[in-house]
């Protein structure tokens, strides 16, 4: 069919088998069997429901139908428009019959564009009719540039001042913006100060505290051991001088003074304060190195933080946090031959954190000379103070390391210069001072206690505190005997891991004292899972989710498990105890009454003892005693039976009667 052909009518299109809608945009589609419409075109009469990924329920209908029903009556035609770009909406030939059928929103854009198109070509004639050309300036005044004494250009000025009053605004936003980049680096320089300067108070505090023999001053012997361990591990002296010294340095400062745990500097901290540069690869090798000795162990893993931790935090990275082997389980000889190169490491380190602090010190002077401020001379003062309070303690560090001797076991005479030498200025007592009970004279036992004078300067050789007294060296050259292991050591470990897996309100407290916990309370036998049953079984209350004290809640919830009447399925420690404290406590009950029942015995047996009057029988027994003794003898008898009387609890005691063929007494005998 070609264009010039005469278009069908819709009737004449269905009789001859296709469909009128797709013939009105120029389709040929046969129709469906006993339908006047293709099946893109024919309305399905069922509603199907489908539900949509958010949980909405829609009616939807089959791919490729109609979306509007066909009424009976009407012109149903659909628009050649949206037809082409497959909407399915209905239209009207708006330029009468024959013309092509449009929407209201297609005929209208058409109109408007043919409206404008009109208007254009209108213009266009005119100017040509007219020979009139578009000015190129002015419209009044025709010059090119505006004047400020034109009506229709003098709108410059305005302009002008727009565009200043832009740029002054421009200007201002970026001094607020640099002010603001000024407080926020100023801000950042001062914090880096202030952590400076706790770390230099942090290493002169170990120092002073290892110098006055203080447990604050375990970090210099965590170093020495280290040093140590790195010594015997060596197969060669050759090689340069390694950054293992620097970094276990600042791991040992930051751990907790008394227990050597929770070591976490960072890895970038870690390179600027041991003077590592801007590297952190020599860090991530002295890790590693002093994990291989067996000097830290990595507890927890560094790593990037989520976006809700990072938020609550203020940080991107988690750092790694250490626990550092204690003192006493390395070579304690070996630790004190390199006390001098721990002492060396920790006055460099004290160095290199004075040169930071005053470049740090100058880098907020230099700031706060930008902002219009500057530093005031207490701040001035306060920081020579430092200064000089620093390198005192770096030079003694240094001497103490060049003088430091191992401690020996002399007389307090011979002990005077080995006190010099580390900076103690009395040397301290071998044997434990007498007990003020004794009440000895202090002429005999040598001489009394030093001066507590409060304007005494003693240096960094302080006074130990009355409160933590040195303990009295021991004369013996063996070594102190080691605390035997507990006998769940070998299996409590793995069960406190399964259980803190299993009970996340276990999970922030340190493995060993819920190993310590479960190994007092349970037995070998015991699992995870069978204490988490036995648990629920054996209590009507649930588990906390998050106990205040996660270790005493722990403690009472086994104890109500293991204490009730039912027995455990494994045997417990704690169930075991508790049946041995109520058999103890049943045999005492039974030892009570059993002691009452045979107190009331004896009580009626001696009422039963006590009649009203003498038999006949011991009436005579009683004269022929008396008449065969004598009347001092009598009366002595009496007096016994008296006291014996009185020490009864006032009954009467009877006298042993005699028994058949036990003869006369010795007074009555005849010869």
């Amino acid at each position: 069919m070609t264009a010039s052909q005469q278009t069908l009518p819709a009737d004449r299109v269905a009789t001859l088998g296709y469909c009128p809608d797709c013939y009105a945009t120029g389709a040929v589609t046969l129709v469906m069997p006993g339908a006047r419409r293709c099946n893109a075109h024919l309305v399905d009469q069922r509603l199907l429901v489908e539900t949509t990924r958010t949980g909405q329920t829609r009616l939807v209908a089959p791919a490729g139908a109609r979306r509007r029903p066909v009424h009976p009556t009407g012109l149903q035609t659909p628009c050649v428009a949206c037809a082409a770009a497959g909407v399915d909406r209905q239209g009207l030939p708006r330029d009468g019959e024959g013309s092509d059928p449009l929407c209201i929103p297609c005929w209208r854009g058409r109109a408007d564009r043919q409206g404008a198109a009109d208007r254009h070509r209108l213009v266009a004639e005119l100017r040509e009719r007219l020979d009139v050309d578009e000015p190129a300036g002015c419209a009044a005044c025709g010059e090119p540039d505006p004047v400020p004494s034109c009506w229709l250009c003098g709108y410059s000025w305005l302009a002008q001042a727009r565009a200043d009053h832009e740029h002054a605004q421009a200007l201002e936003a970026a001094a607020v913006a640099t002010r603001f980049a000024l407080l926020a680096e100023t801000t950042e320089a001062q914090q880096r100060v202030d952590a400076l300067t706790a770390w230099i108070e942090r290493i002169t505090e170990t120092l002073a505290a290892f110098h006055a023999g203080d447990s604050w001053g375990r970090p210099v012997w965590l170093l020495a051991d280290l040093l140590a361990r790195d010594a015997a591990a060596r197969t060669s002296r050759r090689g340069r001088r390694s950054a293992l010294g620097m970094v276990c340095a600042v791991l040992a400062v930051d751990s907790d003074r008394r227990s050597g745990r929770r070591a976490m500097p960072g890895r970038a901290a870690t390179a600027a304060l041991a003077g590592c540069g801007d590297s952190t690869r020599p860090v991530t090798d002295a890790w590693r190195r002093a994990e291989a000795l067996g000097w830290c162990v990595r507890v927890e893993q560094g790593r990037r933080l989520s976006y809700a931790e990072r938020c609550a935090t203020g940080r991107s990275q988690a750092r790694a946090v250490f626990d550092i082997t204690p003192v006493h389980r390395g070579d304690s000889a070996a630790q004190a031959a390199h006390i001098p190169a721990a002492l060396d490491i920790l006055a460099d380190l004290l160095e290199h954190a004075r040169t930071l602090l005053a470049d740090a010190q100058a880098h907020v002077d230099a700031l706060a000379a930008r902002a219009g401020g500057w530093a005031d001379y207490r701040e001035r003062v306060r920081r020579q103070q430092m200064r000089q309070a620093v390198t005192a303690a770096r030079d003694h560090a240094r001497d103490q390391a060049t003088n430091f001797r191992t401690p020996h076991m002399v007389s307090q005479a011979m002990s005077v210069y080995s006190s010099l030498s580390r900076g103690l200025l009395i040397s301290p007592p071998i044997a434990p001072t007498p007990s003020v009970d004794s009440r000895r004279s202090r002429r005999k036992n040598g001489a009394s206690r030093s001066s507590t004078r409060t304007g005494a300067d003693f240096g960094c050789a302080r006074p130990s505190p009355v409160r933590r007294p040195r303990p009295a060296q021991r004369h013996g050259a063996a070594p102190r005997p080691r605390r035997a292991r507990p006998e769940w050591s070998a299996w409590a470990y793995d069960l406190a891991r399964a259980v803190q897996g299993r009970w996340a309100w276990l999970r922030s407290v340190p493995l060993p004292r819920v190993a310590a916990t479960l190994g007092a309370a349970l037995g070998r036998d015991w699992t995870a899972e069978a204490l988490d049953a036995w648990v629920r079984r054996a209590r009507s209350r649930p588990l906390l989710v998050e106990p205040r004290d996660p270790v005493a809640y722990l403690r009472s919830v086994l104890e109500d498990a293991l204490t009730g009447p039912d027995a455990p399925p494994h045997p417990a420690a704690r169930h075991t105890r508790h049946q041995r404290v109520l058999a103890a406590m049943q045999a005492a009950v039974q030892r009570e009454r059993r002691d009452q029942a045979r107190a009331a015995e004896v009580e009626r047996d001696q009422a039963a003892a006590r009649p009203g009057r003498r038999s006949p029988a011991a009436e005579a027994a009683l004269a022929a005693i008396r008449a065969g003794t004598p009347g001092h003898l009598r009366r002595a008898d009496r007096a016994v039976l008296l006291d014996a009387s009185l020490v009864g609890g006032g009954e009467c005691a009877w006298p042993d009667v005699a028994q058949p063929g036990g003869g006369l007494p010795a007074a009555t005998r005849r010869p």
